[in-house]
């Protein structure tokens, strides 16, 4: 037997146990190719057996390649250009089944396709069908931190049998509650695990919480107590969870300013269902259930148990684990922490607290650049772009014991980071105005413009005669043609025999409004040569100046005069 084989044999007898048989299915799963062949070499050399073997025990989690029935050159190919690959789009990317992608193609004339079937199986190959899509696994590589403190992972989870009674404050087991079969007593609430790792050591701080679900305030609590711990790390590395909102968005940008000199602050956040990303602290959390039975044990025996006993133990394990050789680095965690030269960034309990803690709320900006919370006016720049948003709601975070706030205007991703001011009026002679808005300029700039052109088009009109063209004064707007059929109405003319074969009374007829001697003058007054003539005919028709008329009947009388006033032409017989 050839040396290496001897090698191979004897590192496959090892045995492996529970935890890392879980580790690797979980790490191999769904993977294939390059991806599951990178993974499985570094899992062989990380718990010292063959890459073969981690193959063999993993292949229940792994998919399988079937065998192509047809043999040659395929008729279609999953290639971008292609028919085929334009129904594949509308199936990732627009979200349809197979045969609402296959017929949204043909009703757009794209019809070099394969059969349903065919496009299934098509699909299934290159991961790509709905089951596959919607696995939860991704491929990953693995990573680690430098040197301590550089990035810190840290996840939640809720025990699965430990419970807090609320009047008692013991901690119970109860077992069998799930979201199928919840726990309808509300005098029992759940306990929760916190756990960080430093990824680089893999040291570990480990807190128990009890409450109805883990918030944003639980988190940030726990993280000021690792920070006066540990120390202030450069980065942690969480899930996407709700936990991780709030609170931790604000207090990023305001550590990071805070720690701007000596490296800074950042909150990374990896892809939800992905738990590959953060598998220092997965295994983290499955090493503190299985120290949980120590808890199990403890109230089996009747002793009494509540939160108190629990962070306490917490301690006692972590520090238990610190000092043990990791199998992955050879080393105790605590002796990895201390094995390189690093600052370990302190900050006062005050800062953290209030850098985390800081107080958040929405503010209508007033015209004099300032907002106020609970009796205290807090002045904003006066410079763009904070002059563009007066009179508009804005985000504000106050921090308690640092000399910056932020804000974020309406429209921005981000908060901007400014001095803390506390608004006080400015003393007489010490005015200074604030910057001009956008709207403020650009104002002034269109006012200018409109007075500029007047006068443009004033010394147009002098000089060559051009009149400014203005809608519906001077130019008349040709209504738009459209393709709108409009079908004829038809008339119907109704004739007085009609009317009054259908009304007995016969309608009264309109003459007109009633008008006085003077309103006569000023309507007909163009009816005659002079204003003298129309007003000496009026008073024949009119008995005094106040009396009224219908407007007809004056109109008439003029007509009648007209006629009257006609000359008789003779003609001559020839």
């Amino acid at each position: 037997m050839i040396p290496g084989r001897l090698s191979e044999n004897l590192m496959s007898n090892i045995t492996l146990g529970n935890t890392a048989l879980q580790e690797i299915n979980a790490a191999m799963s769904g993977l294939r190719g390059a991806p599951a062949k990178q993974t499985a070499e570094h899992l062989a050399k990380k718990f010292r057996v063959s890459k073969q073997h981690i193959y063999k025990i993993t292949e229940s989690v792994r998919p399988k390649n079937k065998t192509r029935a047809d043999k040659g050159k395929r008729k279609y190919e999953l290639k971008e250009g292609t028919d085929i690959f334009t129904a594949a789009s509308l199936v990732v990317g627009g979200k349809l089944d197979p045969d609402q992608a296959l017929l949204t193609c043909q009703q757009n004339n794209i019809t070099n396709l394969p059969s349903l079937e065919y496009f299934q199986r098509l699909l299934r190959q290159h991961g790509l069908n709905g089951k596959q899509r919607k696995s939860s696994r991704r491929p990953y590589r693995q990573w680690e931190a430098e040197f301590p403190g550089e990035v810190i992972q840290i996840d939640v989870t809720a025990l699965k049998v430990r419970w807090e009674d609320i009047k008692t404050r013991r901690i119970l087991r109860i077992e069998g509650v799930d979201k199928n079969h919840p726990n309808l007593d509300d005098k029992k609430i759940r306990v929760w695990q916190i756990m960080a790792v430093d990824d680089h050591t893999r040291r570990r701080f480990l807190r128990y919480v009890c409450t109805t679900h883990i918030t944003s305030r639980d988190m940030v609590e726990f993280v000021i107590e690792l920070f006066d711990a540990w120390g202030v790390p450069l980065c942690i590395y969480t899930d996407k969870g709700s936990e991780f909102q709030g609170y931790f968005i604000r207090a990023q940008k305001i550590l990071n300013s805070i720690l701007e000199q000596l490296g800074g602050f950042r909150h990374e956040r990896h892809l939800p269902n992905n738990p590959q990303a953060t598998g220092k602290v997965e295994v983290a959390h499955q090493w503190a259930e299985k120290m949980d039975r120590y808890i199990g044990l403890a109230i089996a025996k009747g002793l009494n148990v509540t939160i108190d006993h629990l962070n306490p133990f917490a301690d006692n394990i972590c520090e238990i684990y610190a000092n043990r050789v990791h199998r992955a680095t050879n080393q105790t965690p605590i002796t990895r922490w201390h094995s390189k030269r690093i600052v370990v960034r302190k900050l006062p309990h005050e800062i953290i607290e209030s850098a985390l803690l800081a107080d958040e709320f929405d503010s209508k900006l007033d015209e004099a650049l300032t907002v106020e919370r609970k009796g205290i006016t807090y002045r904003i720049p006066g410079e763009k772009p904070f002059v563009d948003f007066t009179g508009q709601w804005v985000n504000i975070v106050v921090p308690m014991n640092i000399d910056l706030m932020l804000i974020k205007l309406p429209g921005d991703k981000d908060y901007r980071e400014i001095p803390k001011i506390i608004h006080t009026a400015d003393k007489a002679g010490d005015y200074k105005s604030n910057a001009e808005s956008t709207a403020q300029q650009l104002t002034k700039q269109l006012k200018e413009k409109f007075k500029t052109d007047n006068v443009a088009d004033k010394q147009k009109l002098k000089q060559t005669g051009e009149v400014f063209r203005v809608p519906h004064f001077n130019v008349k707007i040709e209504t738009p043609e459209t393709n709108v059929a409009h079908f004829p109405h038809q008339e119907i003319t109704v004739t007085p025999e009609q009317v009054a074969a259908a009304a007995p009374v016969a309608p009264s007829v309109y003459a007109g409004k009633q008008i006085d001697y003077w309103q006569a003058v000023g309507m007909f007054a163009d009816c005659f040569q002079t204003a003298a003539e129309c007003r000496d005919f009026l008073l024949t028709v009119f008995a005094d100046f106040d009396e009224r008329l219908p407007s007809k009947e004056v109109e008439q009388a003029i007509e009648s005069r007209e006629i009257q006033q006609q000359p008789t032409r003779i003609y001559a017989v020839k």
